[in-house]
């Protein structure tokens, strides 16, 4: 398989120079689109974006519930939040807005902090940390949270995935994700691991291959397992910026696009089944902030 523009030019490496300086997510209004971006969206107000209805507990209430008990197993209870209401209007636009979303009928499964593989029939009873709105899922994790469902520590993790479309490499077989994101809080994707909204990953011997990465600042990453020396910064600040993204991978070579412009490529090689995960993934790192991340018509062909 040939994936085009193979060499990435180092659109970015000024933009390299600027991350220090990008702005924070506590803000609700940013900085105008720097020359440098890929995204194509103006800042929009968090405001604008979303509103809450309800409450949420805090870590330390929930740990006092029954929710996530017995710890450290698999649990089914769940836990319910606020309701989040976001504005499908300025969201749910691009290639990707009328894809619904059909968790059921896609077989979907939900990897959180209590269990690592929840059947969709089960997805409204864990609304703290996932729920749907037209056709864009809302991922949250919440300060100081972390994994419960086994020993493994930190590791917290809101993503979603698909059993049934995971596949074996073959020659000139191309695979593809697409979906719309639109981060708005970030302020909790500290390194070393920062924030991961999606990985090609379908299995625990080749692992990860490439992976789409937020930090505190908000800023956007395409991070390459094979050589992380080789990562490249996307935009400074995505923050309140819906963009869409695409992976091709025929198990080898992979390329990621932002807004229809190639970011970077790649090669791992991989020998068992391949999937591919979307949400918020924080690794080895504490979460010292609320996250928030809105994916829209992911697709998989």
């Amino acid at each position: 398989m040939q994936i085009k523009n193979k060499i990435f030019t180092g659109l970015y490496m000024l933009a390299l120079c600027n991350l220090l300086v990008a702005c924070s997510t506590q803000q609700t209004t940013f900085s105008p689109i720097k020359p440098e971006d890929v995204i194509k969206s103006q800042a929009y107000s968090l405001e604008q974006l979303y509103s809450l209805k309800g409450q949420d507990k805090s870590w330390q209430q929930l740990l006092q519930s029954d929710d996530l008990k017995p710890l450290g197993t698999f649990t089914h209870h769940g836990s319910l939040g606020a309701t989040v209401n976001i504005n499908n209007d300025l969201i749910e636009t691009g290639p990707y807005a009328h894809q619904p979303i059909n968790a059921v009928h896609r077989h979907m499964r939900l990897h959180t902090l209590g269990n690592a593989a929840l059947e969709s029939t089960e997805f409204s009873k864990w609304s703290r940390w996932y729920q749907e709105d037209g056709h864009t899922q809302i991922f949250r994790l919440f300060k100081d949270e972390v994994n419960t469902s086994n020993q493994r520590k930190n590791a917290a993790r809101v993503e979603t995935y698909i059993p049934t479309q995971r596949w074996l490499p073959e020659p000139d077989v191309v695979r593809e994700f697409g979906a719309r994101f639109t981060v708005l809080k970030s302020g909790g994707c500290i390194a070393p691991h920062y924030c991961s909204i999606f990985q090609a990953k379908g299995n625990n011997v080749d692992h990860w291959s490439v992976m789409l990465r937020v930090d505190s600042d908000g800023a956007l990453w395409f991070y390459p397992r094979e050589d992380l020396s080789k990562r490249r910064l996307i935009a400074a600040n995505a923050i309140g910026r819906p963009f869409d993204m695409k992976v091709l991978d025929d198990g080898l070579d992979y390329e990621m696009f932002i807004d229809g412009q190639s970011v970077g490529t790649g090669q791992w090689q991989r020998t068992q089944k391949i999937g591919f995960r979307w949400g918020i993934y924080v690794g080895r790192s504490t979460i010292p902030e609320d996250i928030i991340v809105l994916v829209t018509g992911a697709a998989m062909k």
